[in-house]
């Protein structure tokens, strides 16, 4: 669509806020498309029976969470304990409380410990009130003999008393009494171990299968900000560890002994006791009682979640990275290196791990090997299943081998919130809900195989009465947000469709609900089987027209438990839209590349290629999360408005919603309260539209809410940083106004993520004008979006003291040579490319120039509007895996292109006795890769760098800086190896700070010059390395 358009969105905009309802069509534009008719009477809400959208296309889990113990129910329960001699379980509370069961179905819970009854008989600390909260138990191997059993729990601080209790968590060694049941004796307490008590605790008991003791720690403190004490690289404390002790043994002031084999005996300024360290809030631990392997899921802080396959020594990032994300890279690196986690769960996925086991009973001979472990907030329970290889994997190495994922489905239904796994001395699992306070285990699931008869296409779903017509069905409704995301120029149709006569629930105070993210208050409530659809079109070219297609309809699903995204895509010939594969898929569209206004009306100039993402269905849910409430433009800031259909004094779409029944008030005390009607929505917030006549400061607010906040808040995943890029959050509160970034600041002149008054200096704005790696958001749009840019720089501007005007100086011919040298010389040119406004010779001259240019910040301002040359569009800085993945290689070309010159990369590699060894021999990769795996390597060298190729960063007392694999390092000196296999040689006292790169040797962007075709060769060629 053309820019004019841009212009005519503003003025009917404008228009409809001064003439208000009187307007019935307000002109076509790319914030405002002309409306869906509701079929049926406008005036009574017709019910909606024709829904196939029901069940899932994919098969159900293999298993279901089947409740043990009927006669059982806990509060907040933690941690499930088994004990040798005996087939009771053990069960502890959050709050103190210990319990033993029979295993056996009627079993009914007998009190094993009562810690704030029993709490005088304990060891007294003069610092405390009272017990804290229970976190760990485990018997001793010898426990048929001695009767021993450990406990973790803390204590609370007296009232008044200054900062933490230094021995505040203890590890504490009880007698059992030899009675039916058994009790713990409450005075036959000796304490063990202590270390700092608050927050991220740990507390998990374990003996291993040496005989010793396995303690976990967390890192003392709340989420925010991170690692506040710096205790997770600093092993002068017990903190963010895993302790190894000898219980069995005393040494002089101490109830245990340390192994003599433990990894840092004899280091200055290093506890003995750690086994391991790193860790952030490691939640549950086991020992796989086959291998004696130590597992352990580590709770991440913004952006992941870990699984770690502990080995001795290892040092697993926090607070210096949380998984591959930096967190604070500045802070001294603790006795070890870094190891990168076995897995990494990213937050739209999972937000809370829970650790689990490897499966070793009988029940499910298909799990054996198996760790099973889940998630808290997201209630998903996973198998993860590895395969051993050569040293250099993921993981830390043992024996010459690591592991690596095989697979890792969900084995059962997302509704359980899982707070501690656990196993009975047959091996099998069971595991606790926190909520409900109920034990289960897993069983065969009998639900069947997969909804077969889900609609694989768009008029099998019962959405549409004519779906050719795109006529939506009886019950269905249109409904039409206040602002628009911007997806690379494609315009949208939003329609409502709730089953029968089911209603939305609008809450006048957020909650929780039923299901869903326990730390989140929703502000709304959706029935079961509603569905809310999008329709994405776009204007392409048939020969020298253009033509609005529609390209993309979108489903978000709630299935009564989950929100499910489904995509469509729609046939040449628009009759109907198939069901997009559960990976997504892609498709070229020829657009204008450029036009010009003749005779009144928009005439397209140029063509290039479009190519449309369908996102996968895990990518749906990157943006429709929890955190952001799932449905993004079905919100009350959205639907604040009138809607677009015929007619005048149509009413605000909040009243027409609740006094039409499809949608409900409810206050907080849970009663039904009156329909919206013209003065209550007026105290409602309302998001603005880009072009309309609300503030500028609104206008931007709302733009970065709707294209950024949905990840940009606290735990949406969106980046190191916490950004709160919500429009309800004041402008100091967001994390982005005058603050440094720590992401790259692209080479602007002292960068800040919002530099107030000056839109070059802020990453934000660069971000979102630039093509490319690092663009911003990385979903949903590849372009930049040049009238949403206009305002967000008019917006930057005016933040200055004092406010400064915006304007942008003219893309003459005659500048055009500066325009190749910075973001401030470069930005108005490529804004000028974008809009047409800048053609023939002019623009001809300066892509010719641009295209000469290096990778870099001036070059992404340009690249999307780079010529294609002979064969074919180059991957560039955003290359599409599926796009490559679906070529066929030649191996051949393949070679040649592994040892050019330019590609550089047998400077780093051998194949054979060719190439050099700087990074991993690569003569038999083929063998331990697939080809997937080898493709994201070469695109995301640094995702995963394996740990004795990681770079580090030297940074000399003369202000020198040295990045390179370390050789050798010991007090005298300090050898790396750089980019260009040279070995650099630093004097040990001449060592300021040595720190672990986030990012590999092997550059980014090493095959943005390829094409497809050349990138499937040298996959090709990788692959059959065996």
């Amino acid at each position: 669509m053309s820019p004019l358009l841009y212009t005519r969105t503003a003025a009917a905009a404008v228009g409809f806020a001064v003439i208000g309802l009187a307007l019935a069509w307000p002109l076509k534009a790319r914030d405002e498309k002309p409306p869906l008719k509701d079929k049926g009477d406008a005036n009574k809400r017709q019910p909606w029976t024709t829904s196939k959208v029901v069940g899932s296309p994919e098969p159900p889990p293999k298993y279901k969470s089947a409740r043990v113990f009927p006669n059982a129910k806990f509060n907040h329960p933690l941690l499930i304990a088994r004990c040798p001699g005996t087939e009771r379980l053990f069960v502890g509370e959050q709050e103190g409380l210990l319990y033993s069961l029979a295993n056996k179905p009627d079993a009914k819970p007998d009190v094993f410990l009562d810690l704030r009854k029993e709490y005088p008989a304990l060891v007294p600390n003069a610092a405390a009130k009272g017990i804290g909260e229970l976190y760990g138990l485990v018997f001793h191997p010898q426990f048929e003999k001695n009767r021993f059993c450990y406990v973790c729990y803390t204590l609370e601080k007296k009232d008044g008393t200054p900062g933490r209790i230094a021995d505040g968590s203890r590890v504490s060694r009880f007698k059992v009494t030899d009675t039916d049941p058994p009790r713990i004796d409450a005075a036959s307490e000796e304490i063990v171990i202590t270390f700092q008590g608050g927050g991220h605790n740990g507390g998990d008991l374990h003996f291993g299968r040496d005989g010793f003791l396995y303690i976990s720690t967390g890192d003392g403190s709340g989420p925010n900000p991170p690692d506040p004490l710096n205790t997770g690289q600093d092993c002068s404390d017990l903190l963010s560890s895993i302790l190894r002790i000898d219980v069995d043994k005393k040494e002089t002031a101490r109830n245990y002994a340390v192994p003599k084999d433990n990894p840092f005996l004899g280091i200055k300024d290093v506890r003995p006791e750690i086994w391991a360290f790193g860790f952030r809030n490691p939640w549950r631990m086991s020992i796989d009682r086959m291998t004696g392997d130590l597992w352990v899921g580590d709770v991440g802080w913004e952006l992941w979640e870990m699984v770690h396959r502990v080995e001795k020594g290892g040092n697993y990032g926090w607070s210096i990275v949380e998984g591959r994300q930096p967190v604070k890279p500045d802070q001294k690196i603790g006795p070890a290196p870094i190891r990168p986690p076995l897995l990494e769960l990213p937050h739209t996925i999972a937000c809370s791990v829970t650790g689990g086991y490897v499966y070793r009973g009988k029940k499910f001979p298909e799990l054996v090997g198996a760790y099973i472990f889940g998630d808290w907030e997201t209630r998903r329970i996973w198998a993860a299943r590895f395969e051993e290889e050569k040293a250099g994997g993921s993981s830390g190495e043992r024996a010459g081998t690591s592991l690596k994922l095989k697979e890792m489905p969900e084995i059962v239904k997302p509704n359980i919130r899982v707070s501690a796994f656990g196993e009975d001395n047959a091996g099998e699992l069971y595991f606790l809900e926190y909520d409900t306070g109920v034990m289960y285990t897993l069983e065969k699931n009998d639900a069947g195989a997969a909804n077969a008869q889900f609609p694989t296409k768009l008029s099998e779903t019962g959405i549409f009465a004519d779906v050719a017509r795109h006529t939506p069905a009886l019950g269905v409704i249109p409904f039409y947000p206040n602002a628009r995301q911007w997806q690379d120029g494609a315009t949208a149709d939003y329609l409502l469709a709730l089953p029968d006569l089911s209603t939305v629930t609008f809450f006048s105070k957020p909650r929780p609900l039923p299901g869903q993210v326990f730390w989140h208050d929703f502000k709304m409530a959706f029935p079961k089987d509603t569905v809310l659809v999008k329709t994405l079109s776009l204007d392409v070219l048939n020969g020298n027209r253009q033509i609005e297609k529609r390209i993309e309809t979108q489903l978000l699903h709630f299935d009564g438990d989950d929100w499910r995204g489904y995509s469509y895509a729609w046939r040449d010939d628009q009759t109907d839209a198939d069901l997009v594969p559960i990976d997504g898929a892609e498709k070229a569209f020829p657009v204008a590349a450029g036009g010009r206004a003749e005779k009144g009306t928009w005439a397209p100039t140029g063509t290039r290629e479009q190519v449309w993402t369908y996102h996968s269905r895990t990518q749906c849910i990157t943006c429709h999360n929890s955190w952001s409430e799932y449905a993004l433009a079905f919100t009350a800031s959205q639907l604040n408005r009138a809607p677009l259909f015929a007619g005048g004094g149509v009413p605000n779409q909040l009243v027409r919603l609740t006094t039409q029944g499809y949608a409900r008030r409810v206050a907080a005390d849970d009663k039904e309260l009156p329909p919206f009607d013209p003065k209550a929505v007026k105290n409602e917030p309302a998001l603005a539209p880009l072009h309309g006549a609300d503030s500028l400061d609104a206008r931007a607010r709302s733009y970065l809410h709707v294209n950024c906040a949905h990840c940009h808040r606290f735990g949406g995943g969106g980046g190191q940083v916490v950004l709160e890029l919500d429009v309800a959050k004041p402008l100091n509160e967001t994390a982005i106004f005058d603050v440094r970034p720590k992401q790259g600041d692209f080479g602007l002149p002292d960068a800040r993520i919002l530099a107030p008054g000056d839109p070059y200096r802020s990453v934000l704005f660069y971000r979102m004008a630039k093509f490319g790696r690092g663009r911003m958001p990385h979903l949903g749009s590849v372009r930049p979006h040049t009238q949403g840019l206009d305002v967000m720089a008019e917006w930057i501007a005016s933040l200055g003291k004092p406010a400064k005007s915006w304007e942008l100086p003219p893309a003459s011919a005659e500048g055009a040579g500066k325009a190749l040298t910075t973001f401030q010389n470069g930005w108005p040119y490529a804004r000028a490319l974008a809009l047409g406004k800048l053609e023939g010779p002019s623009a001809e001259a300066l892509l010719t120039d641009a295209a000469k240019l290096p990778a870099g910040p001036t070059r992404d301002l340009f690249e999307g509007h780079l010529p294609v040359g002979p064969g074919g569009r180059k991957l560039g800085a955003n290359p599409r895996p599926a796009t490559i993945l679906a070529l066929t290689g030649d191996a051949k070309s393949g070679e040649v292109l592994f040892f050019n010159k330019e590609m550089k990369c047998a400077n780093c590699h051998k194949i054979g006795d060719r190439g050099t060894a700087l990074g991993p021999d690569l003569s038999l990769i083929g063998k331990t890769r697939t080809r997937a795996e080898l493709l994201d390597s070469l695109l995301n060298p640094s995702a995963r760098v394996e740990p004795q190729f990681a770079a580090y960063n030297v940074r000399t007392l003369d202000e020198k800086s040295y990045t390179g694999i370390v050789v050798k390092r010991d007090e005298k000196q300090l050898t790396l190896r750089d980019a260009e296999n040279r070995e650099v040689v630093i004097a040990g006292d001449t060592v300021e700070s040595v720190r672990p790169s986030r990012l590999s040797l092997m550059p980014d962007g090493q095959m943005a010059g390829l094409t497809p075709q050349q990138a499937a060769d040298l996959l090709e060629y990788l692959v059959q390395r065996k």
